[in-house]
């Protein structure tokens, strides 16, 4: 795939996601991730992973979504994009408390967290810190308002009005789940205060946008939640009746389904309303439907909480045979939590495992590609730059750069003098040596930010930084001298070599070609002239001065 085909390809599966098809996002996204996998692009793979983990959210399948978030997470972490490895650790907070695992759902969103906070705000931050506080709800209530609290902030303050809604559902599920906490420990439940505002903003938002009369996905919510809130506000006793009254109308007032989790929740608040009428047997009616709800997917803390309600039901209608079978159901379920964690971390461990000879294959293959880059880049004869190195040096160099100021920098062309007669008269072998003799004295005169490079044959280029004309010159006689200097006989007795050499300062408005003309030019026009004093000496005529 091209890159606008796969960028095509995953904004139809987020449609297809808000679509709610999971079935139809589930094949699309499988087929994308066949396509990165056989193309070798792990970016790709990542972002289908994460997108199939959704679509296996939306259907249901928790465990298989959690596998598929981290597994995204952990390609996000090798690729360095902190920002979608956030998303995806959200992800994965968001559905490890669904499966009753808070535990390993605060160590996914912590991290995610921390990475949101190294980077510029956005959604990824509101995302991290919500699901950080869902997680908490179920072992520190009062530290999840906080959080839940900040969340809210942080929407408000970052993003379009309509997104603080989930965190301030959020916030009002958690201070319902404190006071169910309360009645377990034999206390009062008292509401907080503050959540009487915190609904009216939320109700303030769920009101249809002016103009559209369609309402936002979360309208339910509103009336629902009002409900909720009036039963534990009446500590479930005074009024529950009425209350019940009052959630039956909620529930009423739209036909489609609500999400399933708010489905369980909402039973299990019915639930607690029966039991505080002390309608037992209507009670145990409603907490089945929760355990059918909650069962299939795996919700193990809507089950353990409604395996509570049914102990306190039986108990009121004096069956010991009820209250012992759930009482055994209960620590099953307990049981069965305990296992899922044991196995979840030996499946954690496998996959770390996996993850770290990924790596490793990872690790090797960039570490080849970075030594074949080299190989194309370098002159095997003498280890110097070769011509495509040089053009791309070229290229980054006489490309505008506004943000840059203008330094001033050459091009040295040398060619060494009668190298074909080298070759002929004393081999290609020792030609090689000459070779790479000069390109060991030019490395011994520039500088680690200057390139030495041979172009072809017995051709070199210089490129040199921070250099004028007037300053080049300097170099170019120094190595004249170094050249004149060297001990070639120790290649072979009487071998001389000369070379001629063209300075050229780079213009603004050079391209490549024109620069290497001109040093070129220059290149020719000292061949010439040092062509004229051999040949001036030779015959005896003093050498006229240039």
């Amino acid at each position: 795939m091209h890159a606008g085909d796969d960028s095509a390809a995953l904004d139809r599966i987020r449609t297809v996601l808000d679509q709610g098809l999971p079935r139809q996002a589930h094949a699309l996204a499988a087929a994308v991730l066949a396509d990165a996998r056989s193309d070798g692009d792990l970016l790709m793979q990542a972002r289908a992973l994460h997108l199939l983990g959704r679509a296996e959210h939306l259907d249901a399948n928790l465990n298989a979504a959690l596998s598929l978030a981290r597994q995204a997470a952990h390609l996000f972490h090798v690729l360095d994009k902190p920002q979608e490895e956030s998303m995806a650790l959200s992800h994965a907070a968001h559905l490890a408390t669904l499966l009753g695992r808070p535990e390993e759902a605060i160590e996914s969103a912590t991290l995610a967290v921390q990475l949101a906070d190294t980077l510029p705000p956005g959604l990824h931050t509101v995302d991290a810190y919500n699901y950080l506080g869902v997680a908490a709800t179920w072992i520190d209530a009062d530290h999840a308002d906080r959080i839940l609290l900040k969340t809210i902030e942080l929407a408000q303050r970052l993003l379009p009005p309509h997104a603080a809604a989930r965190p301030m559902v959020n916030r009002l599920v958690n201070e319902l789940y404190r006071l169910e906490l309360c009645l377990q420990r034999g206390q009062a439940p008292v509401l907080r205060s503050a959540m009487w505002a915190q609904l009216e903003d939320f109700r303030q938002l769920a009101r249809p946008p002016t103009g559209t009369g369609a309402p936002p996905p979360d309208d339910l919510c509103g009336p629902v939640m009002q409900s909720m809130l009036g039963i534990v506000s009446a500590g479930f006793q005074a009024h529950s009746g009425q209350c019940l009254k009052a959630l039956d109308t909620a529930l009423g007032i739209d036909t489609r389904p609500l999400p399933r989790w708010l489905h369980a929740f909402v039973h299990w608040i019915v639930a607690r309303c029966q039991l505080a009428a002390e309608q037992w047997t209507a009670a145990l009616t409603t907490t089945q439907r929760t355990l059918d709800i909650a069962r299939p997917q795996g919700q193990l803390h809507f089950e353990l909480m409604s395996r509570c309600q049914r102990m306190e039901a039986f108990r009121a209608l004096g069956d010991a045979d009820g209250l012992h079978a759930e009482f055994h159901a209960f620590r099953t379920c307990q049981l069965r939590q305990q296992t899922e964690v044991i196995t979840n971390r030996e499946q954690m461990a496998a996959l770390h495992l996996a993850w770290r000879e990924q790596t490793r294959a990872l690790e090797a293959l960039h570490t080849s590609t970075r030594a074949l880059e080299q190989l194309t880049l370098e002159d095997p004869l003498t280890g110097l730059a070769n011509r495509r190195h040089l053009e791309r040096r070229l290229d980054e160099l006489l490309r505008p750069h506004p943000e840059h100021p203008v330094t001033p920098w050459c091009l040295v062309m040398i060619d060494i003098d009668g190298f074909k007669q080298i070759n002929d008269q004393y081999t290609h072998v020792l030609g090689d040596d000459v070779l790479r003799q000069m390109a060991h004295l030019l490395r011994g005169l520039t500088r680690p930010q200057d390139l030495a490079v041979r172009l072809a044959g017995d051709e070199f280029v210089l490129i040199l930084h921070d250099t004028t004309e007037q300053t080049g010159v300097r170099l170019v006689d120094r190595l004249n001298g170094a050249i004149d200097l060297h001990p070639w006989s120790a290649i072979q007795p009487g071998l001389a070599v000369r070379a001629s050499i063209g300075l050229a300062q780079a213009h603004p408005d050079d391209s490549s070609a024109s620069l290497l003309r001109r040093s070129d030019l220059r290149m020719y026009a000292d061949k010439t002239d040092k062509l004229a004093r051999h040949l001036a000496q030779r015959s005896g005529a003093a050498t006229p001065d240039r």
